[in-house]
């Protein structure tokens, strides 16, 4: 994969919704660390159950409606939550 490819430190952006895969894209050496955003702005604690041992998926469905608000200046948070 892209790691493989360069010889600089690649972080991997978008598209993670799982503990298992953040792991998996680690240990494999497509990636050195993973980045989330999306998912932490509907579940902003996702990170901490995942060290707390929940390793649910993330509930973001990508919509990018969250994004969205930005440019109608309006707080950043997640729209299809409700």
């Amino acid at each position: 994969m892209g790691k493989r490819r360069v010889d600089v430190p690649l972080i991997l952006v978008g598209g993670v919704q799982s503990y298992e895969r953040a792991v998996t894209l680690i240990d494999e050496g497509d990636a050195d660390p993973v980045s989330l955003c999306r998912p932490l702005i509907r579940e902003p604690s996702l990170i901490r159950d995942w060290e707390r041992g929940d390793r649910h998926r993330a509930t973001c469905i990508s919509c990018s409606r969250c994004l969205r608000a930005l440019g109608e200046l309006k707080p950043l948070r997640c729209i299809a939550a409700g």
